[in-house]
């Protein structure tokens, strides 16, 4: 078992775009499931940043209630992200299941990205490993899984070996051909599983013997996906380690390997070749051929010596176990050729004993500098053996006072490329970190593109390469790493890196349909006492509106500039805008009488409004600037007019004539004669009064509230009574006597 120790976090930090292995703006990851029961927390993300600042996101794009992890990092900076809470998000488990839970990492500038489990338990049992998240040269489409086949996965903690499946697309179709059973899986029968963007799926050994791991399991996907190998809790003596890495599509192998030993005397360390395709010739040193392998058998040999030449006529894979002592450690190996790093920045985290391994060629081995003091020189260096001398090279122990532990250490050739594997531990029982960086050095414009008329995409021919010959249709267009292309055609690059490496790629560039139809309507105004809505003249994909509303029409608040960026069904976007203005709205009133009591006496009257507008409409239905008419039940009366702008606006005139009625008679006769039957009040209105009713000693003998002419003095005697009579808005108020008569 092993306690906890803080092991080297290699960050890469480099004035260029070099260790494209690990850099990248994009990054897709299947992060696998680790034993909780060996110690599977904390887990850790970690950044570097190279020249330029970086604005990062972390995501899992399947799972909507994710939020994302937003950060910046600054120039040639670092930071680490804590995923331990968030394991039940990201680990693909269970196995058998297609799960939302792929990690997904965007960057606005180049960065190095790796996924750490540093696991440990109450009883400080570390369980831990680095798994290098490669961005772009991690996506393929056909894949086979190296794995060790010598050491058994620890039972006691339960753990196993995994190939872990994230994809970038949706309607991702992946076929899956096993060499040894897994669990819901039988070895040598193809299944297949669809697979949306940022989903993953997990597939589990069904033995935990070494000889049993899933290696050289074929998986074929018609869309770009991302796959993980995991090893849990491998045992060695009396510990056991995690191992793992993200794993490249065949066509980044190669067929040229140097591998260095780390283990020492101990040796552990073991090697395992994958072939990619039948008929494969494995060479050791010069001439010892090891074996001839069929497509994804695996070999593995057993490291003796200290550096090693392993050589194939076809690409295989090449995985690499080491460790110091009996603690272990993996990783996925680049090929040599144009492979390669001419700088390196990395940060020391602990005191602990740091071996570090260099492979360069012959010629190269006086121009290493540390910290911009040379450094090594060609006695430190030794031949690999089988080579003919053409490649050397190093392993030897750091002092700490050489490369002090959290300050970044700054390695460079000024002559050629090499590549660095750093080892960092202690004796038995602690953690241990074997890290191998060097640029994949593959050339890759990827597919071909159609783009946005108007637009433009950047090309490069990678970093580091000595030479860069592009052609655009066959002309000859510049010697520069990086290009923009602007127009449609072919573009091509030849990329020399150093004498005996030509790496040659081409990319059809093409367009778009464009958006050439009109957006938005012609400028236009609209009447400040109505709404107005504008809507694109046709159907897009999706709508920005400069308040940041989405939906296909906006409705307008108020006169002013307005504009909408619209996108396409191949997300080409175009910006138009709209100049709505104002109008004014007429100003209109009806012209109250002069004299309202007369205007309420008079059975026929005038109303008339300015003789300043284009059109009329009275509820009367003339269409004049006047009326004359008779009163209506309501005394309301409205007028509609239209401006010479084409505007409108109206005007309503309510006169309450219920106020003005006749004195109250003092007389009824409620005898059956049909004459003088009741208490009536001339011109009274309906609801407008209140009547009060009260007997010569003072008593309130009736009450009627909105009177309308109703009393007749109902099981009242004769004889003379005293009312009060008020309007119900107390404009005015009528006393007086009755007299009741049968």
């Amino acid at each position: 078992m092993k306690r906890v120790f803080l092991i080297l976090f290699l960050y890469l930090v480099n004035l260029s775009l070099e260790l494209k292995a690990q850099t990248d703006k994009e990054f897709w990851f299947a992060a696998p499931q680790v034993s909780s029961r060996h110690g599977n927390k904390p887990v850790y993300l970690r950044f570097a940043s190279f020249e330029n600042p970086a604005s990062v996101e972390i995501s899992v794009p399947a799972n909507k209630g994710f939020l994302p992890i937003k950060f910046n990092l600054n120039a040639f900076s670092s930071k680490s992200i804590d995923l331990s809470t968030y394991l039940g998000f990201l680990e693909c488990t269970p196995d058998q299941s297609v799960l939302n839970k792929g990690l997904h990492i965007t960057s606005t500038e180049m960065i190095t990205a790796y996924y750490e489990v540093m696991g440990s338990d109450r009883d400080n049992v570390v369980n831990s490993d680095i798994f290098t998240l490669k961005g772009n040269h991690s996506l393929g489409t056909h894949f086979l899984t190296p794995f060790q086949t010598h050491w058994n996965n620890q039972a006691s903690v339960d753990a196993w070996s995994s190939i872990d499946i994230v994809a970038t697309e949706n309607n991702t179709k992946i076929t899956i051909t096993l060499t040894q059973d897994a669990f819901g899986h039988k070895a040598g029968i193809p299944f297949t599983i669809t697979l949306h963007r940022g989903q993953c799926y997990s597939i589990k050994a069904a033995s935990r013997a070494g000889a049993l791991h899933m290696a050289g399991s074929e998986i074929i996907s018609d869309k770009p996906i991302a796959v993980t190998v995991k090893d849990d809790s491998i045992a060695e003596g009396g510990s056991y380690d995690l191992a793992g890495d993200q794993i490249v599509p065949i066509d980044q192998t190669g067929t040229d390997y140097i591998l260095v030993k780390g283990s020492g005397e101990y040796s552990t360390d073991r090697v395992y070749i994958t072939a990619t395709d039948n008929n494969t010739t494995v060479v050791y040193g010069a001439d010892s051929v090891l074996a001839t392998i069929s497509k994804g058998t695996t070999l593995e040999v057993q490291l003796i010596d200290s550096a090693a030449y392993i050589h194939s006529d076809k690409p295989v894979y090449v995985f690499h176990i080491t460790g110091f002592y009996q603690e272990l450690a993996g990783t996925l190996l680049p090929s040599l050729k144009c492979t390669g790093s001419k700088r390196i920045v990395f940060t020391r985290t602990n005191d602990e004993t740091l071996i570090v391994n260099l492979v360069t060629r012959k010629g190269n081995e006086n121009y290493f500098k540390l910290n911009n003091q040379s450094w090594l020189s060609e006695a430190d260096f030794k031949p690999v053996k089988g080579t003919d001398g053409n490649w050397l090279y190093y392993s030897g122990e750091v002092d700490i006072d050489l490369i002090p532990s959290e300050i970044p250490t700054y390695l460079e050739n000024t002559k050629g490329d090499f590549h660095l594997a750093t080892l960092n531990g202690t004796e038995v029982g602690s953690g241990f970190r074997y890290g191998y960086f060097s640029d994949y050095g593959f050339l890759d414009l990827g597919p071909d593109k159609e783009i946005c008329p108007g637009t433009s995409i950047s090309l490069d021919g990678g970093y580091g390469n000595s030479q860069y010959n592009w052609t655009f249709n066959d002309v000859p267009f510049s010697d520069k790493q990086r290009i923009v292309a602007y127009d449609s055609g072919t573009y091509k690059v030849e990329v020399y890196k150093g004498a005996d490496c030509k790496m040659t790629d081409s990319l059809k560039l093409g367009f778009f349909p464009e958006i050439t139809a009109l957006v938005l309507p012609n400028d236009t105004a609209y009447c400040l006492n109505t709404s107005i809505t504008i809507a694109p003249l046709n159907t897009f994909s999706s709508y920005l509106w400069q308040d940041g509303s989405t939906k296909d029409s906006l409705e307008i608040p108020a006169p002013g500039d307005y504009w909408i960026q619209v996108t396409n069904e191949y997300g080409c976007i175009k910006t138009d805008s709209i100049v709505i203005s104002g109008l004014e709205i007429p100003e209109v009133k009806i012209f109250p009488p002069i004299d309202e009591l007369a205007f309420c006496e008079d059975t026929i009257f005038t109303l008339s409004a300015p003789n300043t507008f284009a059109t009329y409409l009275w509820n009367t239905g003339d269409t004049q600037s006047f009326i004359t008419t008779a009163h209506n039940e309501d005394d309301v009366y409205w007028l509609y007019v239209t401006g010479y702008n084409g505007c409108y606006n109206t005007d309503t005139l309510k006169i309450d004539c219920s106020p003005y009625i006749e004195n109250p008679p003092n007389l009824i006769t409620p005898n059956g004669d049909e004459h003088n039957e009741y208490f009536k009040i001339p011109k009274i209105k309906k609801g407008k009064w209140d009547l009060e009713i009260y007997n010569r000693w003072g008593s309130r003998v009736y009450y009627k509230k909105g009177y309308y002419n109703e009393f007749k003095g109902e099981n009242l005697e004769d004889g003379i009574y005293y009312y009060l009579l008020r309007h119900v808005e107390d404009k005015k108020v009528f006393k007086g006597w009755l007299e009741i008569i049968r």
